[in-house]
Protein backbone atom coordinates (compact mmCIF):
# COMPACT_ATOMS: atom_id res chain seq x y z
CA UNK A 1 0.00 0.00 0.00
CA UNK A 2 1.61 3.02 -1.29
CA UNK A 3 2.03 6.63 0.67
CA UNK A 4 1.53 9.85 -0.55
CA UNK A 5 5.02 10.52 0.32
CA UNK A 6 6.28 7.61 -2.00
CA UNK A 7 3.60 8.39 -4.89
CA UNK A 8 5.44 11.93 -4.77
CA UNK A 9 8.59 10.62 -4.65
CA UNK A 10 8.09 8.34 -7.43
CA UNK A 11 6.56 11.23 -9.75
CA UNK A 12 9.89 13.44 -8.76
CA UNK A 13 12.30 10.61 -10.05
CA UNK A 14 10.14 9.52 -13.44
CA UNK A 15 8.88 13.11 -14.39
CA UNK A 16 9.87 17.00 -14.65
CA UNK A 17 7.45 18.66 -11.85
CA UNK A 18 6.96 22.13 -12.95
CA UNK A 19 5.10 22.56 -8.63
CA UNK A 20 5.76 20.74 -5.75
CA UNK A 21 4.59 21.11 -2.76
CA UNK A 22 3.10 19.14 0.35
CA UNK A 23 -0.14 17.99 -0.62
CA UNK A 24 0.14 17.97 -4.79
CA UNK A 25 2.35 18.35 -7.52
CA UNK A 26 2.11 19.13 -11.16
CA UNK A 27 3.45 18.23 -14.67
CA UNK A 28 3.39 18.97 -18.00
CA UNK A 29 3.37 16.17 -20.59
CA UNK A 30 5.25 17.09 -23.87
CA UNK A 31 4.02 15.60 -27.15
CA UNK A 32 6.02 15.30 -30.29
CA UNK A 33 3.51 17.40 -32.04
CA UNK A 34 4.44 20.09 -29.76
CA UNK A 35 1.16 20.45 -27.70
CA UNK A 36 1.86 20.17 -24.07
CA UNK A 37 -0.59 19.18 -21.29
CA UNK A 38 -0.35 19.94 -17.67
CA UNK A 39 -1.90 17.69 -14.84
CA UNK A 40 -1.94 18.59 -11.58
CA UNK A 41 -1.90 15.65 -8.75
CA UNK A 42 -3.13 16.28 -4.91
CA UNK A 43 -4.03 14.47 -2.26
CA UNK A 44 -6.97 14.66 -0.30
CA UNK A 45 -9.13 12.49 2.41
CA UNK A 46 -12.27 10.79 2.19
CA UNK A 47 -13.40 8.20 4.19
CA UNK A 48 -10.52 8.58 6.43
CA UNK A 49 -8.44 7.50 3.44
CA UNK A 50 -6.05 9.23 1.57
CA UNK A 51 -6.89 9.58 -2.32
CA UNK A 52 -5.15 11.66 -5.06
CA UNK A 53 -7.02 13.29 -7.31
CA UNK A 54 -5.28 13.75 -11.24
CA UNK A 55 -6.88 17.20 -12.57
CA UNK A 56 -6.20 18.78 -16.13
CA UNK A 57 -7.82 21.93 -17.86
CA UNK A 58 -9.79 21.33 -20.99
CA UNK A 59 -11.28 24.77 -22.22
CA UNK A 60 -13.41 27.47 -20.86
CA UNK A 61 -16.72 27.72 -20.38
CA UNK A 62 -18.20 28.71 -23.43
CA UNK A 63 -15.81 26.84 -25.90
CA UNK A 64 -18.28 23.47 -24.88
CA UNK A 65 -21.73 23.42 -24.52
CA UNK A 66 -22.52 21.27 -21.02
CA UNK A 67 -24.76 18.84 -23.23
CA UNK A 68 -21.68 17.60 -25.40
CA UNK A 69 -19.50 17.49 -21.80
CA UNK A 70 -22.10 15.30 -20.02
CA UNK A 71 -22.29 12.67 -23.77
CA UNK A 72 -18.72 12.69 -23.88
CA UNK A 73 -17.96 11.58 -20.36
CA UNK A 74 -19.44 8.24 -21.55
CA UNK A 75 -16.92 7.76 -23.79
CA UNK A 76 -13.28 8.08 -21.41
CA UNK A 77 -11.80 4.47 -20.16
CA UNK A 78 -10.32 7.30 -17.49
CA UNK A 79 -11.62 10.30 -15.80
CA UNK A 80 -14.64 12.67 -16.61
CA UNK A 81 -15.31 16.50 -17.62
CA UNK A 82 -16.54 18.69 -14.54
CA UNK A 83 -16.03 22.29 -14.25
CA UNK A 84 -14.26 24.52 -11.52
CA UNK A 85 -16.01 27.65 -9.93
CA UNK A 86 -15.53 30.16 -13.69
CA UNK A 87 -17.45 27.43 -14.89
CA UNK A 88 -14.63 26.08 -17.23
CA UNK A 89 -13.65 22.30 -17.84
CA UNK A 90 -11.33 20.62 -16.59
CA UNK A 91 -10.74 16.89 -16.43
CA UNK A 92 -10.91 15.20 -13.36
CA UNK A 93 -9.62 11.06 -12.04
CA UNK A 94 -9.75 10.08 -8.06
CA UNK A 95 -8.14 7.07 -7.12
CA UNK A 96 -7.62 5.81 -3.85
CA UNK A 97 -3.87 5.54 -2.83
CA UNK A 98 -4.25 2.16 -1.48
CA UNK A 99 -4.03 0.99 -4.68
CA UNK A 100 -2.46 3.20 -6.86
CA UNK A 101 1.38 1.31 -7.15
CA UNK A 102 3.78 3.39 -9.75
CA UNK A 103 2.32 1.66 -12.92
CA UNK A 104 -0.91 2.37 -11.79
CA UNK A 105 -0.29 6.02 -11.31
CA UNK A 106 1.27 6.49 -14.63
CA UNK A 107 -2.09 5.13 -16.88
CA UNK A 108 -4.58 7.38 -15.36
CA UNK A 109 -1.81 10.00 -15.34
CA UNK A 110 -0.75 9.37 -19.45
CA UNK A 111 -4.71 8.67 -20.05
CA UNK A 112 -6.15 12.09 -18.58
CA UNK A 113 -3.19 13.75 -20.27
CA UNK A 114 -3.69 12.51 -23.85
CA UNK A 115 -7.74 12.95 -23.33
CA UNK A 116 -7.81 16.44 -22.14
CA UNK A 117 -5.20 17.63 -24.46
CA UNK A 118 -7.36 16.10 -27.57
CA UNK A 119 -10.68 17.61 -26.19
CA UNK A 120 -8.38 20.97 -25.74
CA UNK A 121 -7.05 21.25 -29.33
CA UNK A 122 -10.71 20.19 -30.34
CA UNK A 123 -12.57 22.51 -28.57
CA UNK A 124 -9.92 25.79 -28.29
CA UNK A 125 -7.15 27.42 -29.97
CA UNK A 126 -5.08 27.12 -27.16
CA UNK A 127 -2.07 24.84 -25.73
CA UNK A 128 -2.08 24.23 -21.83
CA UNK A 129 1.52 25.41 -21.68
Amino acid sequence: MPTWHEIAEHARTAYTLVSDEEDGFALVWKYESGRTQQVSVTRFTYSEQDWAEFRSFVCKADEMAPRAALRKNADFAVGALATDSDGDYFLIHQAPLATLDPDEFALPLRALATTADALEKQHSERDDF
